[in-house]
């Protein structure tokens, strides 16, 4: 790990082994599930120099969430000490450390996920240096200015900058049409398999039997009520399936609970089979409050279990009390006919890194071989080359 240091500017330790880099700037967990799978597929196709930057609030985070996707962290930027808690000061403090992160590095480009605070001041940084911004998952916009707030506002303010949107489906809101917005699909689909079996199997269903997922993850006993309620929330819907996670998942209530055949307790999870649940889930409740603002950028909505939050107009999170919990998630239910995701070949990072090398000008399509016209799977080895299969697609 190279830690930046501000003062030095010193984030050295790279040899220039390729004509391109690009670093991938990540300051959030859900960022990171998504630019991690670009990550490996860069280094596998190696064509391209990727650098992995872990920053954002809490730098050590999302430097451990790429440690524990398989994916070394390059450089992390650590804040000041005595930098304050308001949002002002945190984007100040990153503004000057990634501008000066920019300037050490000289990179081809710059590769940032959604509309988070790190994601914006890296783009904001990177146009004025007039380095290439891409912004992946850029068409995952909404209407509404304020939901999610304030990201979907950073998402539009990066759109104006960005040289080249890879977005999940369709155009990028916002973005101007034409060949440098091409869609990839959801790189999170790119991302390990769970390590729990039970995960595994839990997902499956979700999947082959169209049900609805709830993820449970709690830490407090005075959260127990919580459990209790999931059993009413079985009876009432029988097309949900439930993973318990957290310490709570040791422990009666949660114990007894997993003898339903559409529960499934995990005790002990790890950041993988975290990650792959609440990406598939439709409701994460929980007392963690940093678990519950990762769920909305993996697009599941939150219900914080006796949390501090404070609703705010286009929230995506919203505080209940334990023994109200199951009525939140009714609510949720009720509204909610059951979100689907788009079909994955597993090849959504590959399409990025092949995005990526067609904009440093690697390979003369932007699509991976057989793309165009609905063609099998890839081999490793088909995707980091510039064949004539892949020059003719």
């Amino acid at each position: 790990m190279t830690v930046f240091d501000p003062l030095t500017g010193d984030a050295s330790g790279f040899p220039p082994d390729h004509e391109h880099d690009i670093l991938l700037i990540a300051g959030s967990r859900p960022e990171v599930a998504r630019l991690a799978p670009v990550a490996g597929a860069v280094a596998a196709a190696d064509r391209i120099r990727g650098v992995t930057v872990a920053t954002g609030p809490d730098p050590m985070a999302v430097h451990e969430a790429f440690e524990a996707l398989g994916v070394p962290t390059d450089i992390t930027i650590l804040l000041p000490l005595d930098v304050g808690n308001g949002v002002a000061d945190v984007a100040a403090a990153l503004l000057t450390r990634l501008d000066q992160l920019l300037v050490d590095q000289d990179p081809s480009a710059v590769l940032v996920h959604g509309g988070g605070m790190a994601a914006a001041v890296a783009a904001t940084v990177a146009f004025w240096r007039r380095i290439p911004i891409v912004h992946m998952q850029a068409g995952m916009g909404t209407d509404d200015l304020l939901c999610p707030f304030p990201q979907e506002a950073h998402r539009r303010v990066i759109g104006q900058l960005a040289s080249l949107f890879l977005t999940t489906s369709g155009s990028a809101l916002g973005s101007p049409l034409g060949p440098n917005v091409l869609t990839i699909g959801d790189t999170i689909n790119s991302l390990p398999v769970p390590q729990h079996s039970g995960c595994v199997a839990a997902l499956q269903r979700v999947q082959d039997e169209h049900r609805r997922l709830i993820v449970v993850d709690l830490a407090r006993p005075s959260s127990a009520p919580v459990l209790r309620g999931v059993a009413d929330l079985l009876e009432r819907y029988p097309r949900i399936e439930v993973v318990v996670l957290g310490p709570l998942a040791a422990d009666e209530p949660a114990r007894s609970l997993g003898a339903h055949p559409r529960v499934t307790v995990v005790a002990e999870s790890s950041m993988p089979d975290q990650l792959a649940v609440l990406a598939a889930a439709t409701v994460l409740v929980s007392d963690d409050h940093e678990l519950v603002v990762d769920a909305p950028g993996l697009g599941t909505l939150a219900v914080l279990v006796d949390g501090p939050n404070v609703p705010q107009p286009g929230d995506s999170i919203r505080s209940i009390a334990a023994h109200d919990a199951a009525a939140a998630v009714a609510q949720v239910l009720d509204s909610d006919h059951g979100r689907r995701g788009a079909a994955s070949d597993g090849f959504e990072a590959a399409r990025a890194e092949q995005a990526i090398a067609w904009m440093f000008g690697l390979t003369r399509s932007p699509q991976l071989p057989d793309d165009l016209s609905g063609g099998g799977r890839h081999s490793t080895t088909e995707v980091g080359s510039d064949s004539e299969e892949s020059s003719e697609a």
